[in-house]
């Protein structure tokens, strides 16, 4: 039996793809007036779990009540758009976040003489179902766009779907503790979750990650070069980063997502003077443990191929 490095089959490997590319549209899986879209090509890429896109919604601009047999999640970057989930409406603001379960019907509005933006996610990655078309959108006539609604606040129980992030919620920096894995082999990293099984999702996780600057402008990898069972991407908010991938490098900035799919290889080293902070999403949910495996830890393994 051949056991080789030729014969492995790699899998896609890291991409970073340009959020200066991308171009709204209008989509189906935003049913509505004065929306528009930018999906970033991750099905493209060999992602199988999820789906990213911007969304961005016109003043005045509304999307009627629909649901999906995939669950969805939000990041505001920019605007103050109102989203009903449910039989709750919320006020959005800068920096919240939430999740729309899977089946439950939502629509957006934004009232605003601004434009918002978001980002969205779905999980699973949505597929043509029931005779709802390519993205499985149906009806939700009992939910409509909202007209008005109350700001976040993660310590109301009636309102369980949305957050809010803020720099103070970070902890001190140090080796990564989340999830799936920690250890040592990242470090000068924090992280605040948000999407999470806490809030109710069960097919993906979404959370703020943040590096410090390296030193001296020295470039060092505080994520070492690792891989693992599930989709993961990040949106970059803030600094920029070197990127590595089996021996291939590249630079990401604010604006552009980093797409590794199941099983690529990636590592991660920040540049410049400013924090290096993103948004990230895994799907499926990583195991309890096991989930990532670090090339380092096993370069002193005996090879027996």
């Amino acid at each position: 039996m051949t056991n080789s490095a030729e014969s492995f089959k790699a899998p896609r490997g890291l991409r970073v793809l340009r959020g200066d590319e991308l171009r709204f549209t209008g989509h189906p899986s935003e049913p509505g007036e004065g929306v528009s879209v930018a999906s970033f090509p991750t099905a493209e890429h060999g992602a199988s779990h999820l789906s990213v896109a911007l969304i961005d919604l016109a003043p005045g601009a509304t999307v009627r009540g629909h649901r999906h047999p995939f669950e969805e999640s939000f990041y505001v970057l920019d605007g103050t758009p109102l989203v009903a989930i449910a039989d709750g409406s919320y006020a959005l603001a800068p920096d919240d976040f939430g999740l729309v379960p899977l089946g439950f019907g939502h629509a957006w509005s934004n009232p605003s003489q601004h434009r918002a933006r978001l980002l969205r996610i779905h999980a699973p990655q949505p597929r043509p179902i029931g005779g709802a078309g390519e993205w499985g959108v149906f009806d939700a006539p009992e939910t409509t766009a909202p007209t008005a609604g109350r700001p976040v606040d993660e310590l109301d129980p009636s309102k369980p779907f949305a957050g809010h992030f803020a720099q103070s919620d970070m902890a001190p920096p140090g080796s990564i503790s989340m999830p799936g894995y920690h250890g040592a082999n990242v470090q000068n990293v924090q992280i605040r979750m948000m999407v999470d099984e806490l809030l109710g999702a069960r097919h993906h996780a979404m959370f703020i990650v943040q590096f410090q600057p390296n030193s001296g402008g020295v470039v060092a990898k505080t994520a070492k070069e690792h891989f693992h069972p599930f989709d993961e991407v990040y949106y970059v908010v803030s600094g920029e980063t070197k990127s590595f991938c089996d021996g291939d490098t590249d630079v990401a900035r604010v604006g552009d997502l980093i797409f590794a799919p199941v099983g690529a290889s990636h590592g991660f080293a920040p540049l410049g003077d400013d924090p290096l902070r993103w948004i990230e999403v895994q799907s499926p949910l990583p195991p309890a443990s096991g989930g990532f495996t670090f090339h380092n830890d096993w370069a002193t393994q005996v090879n027996i191929g």
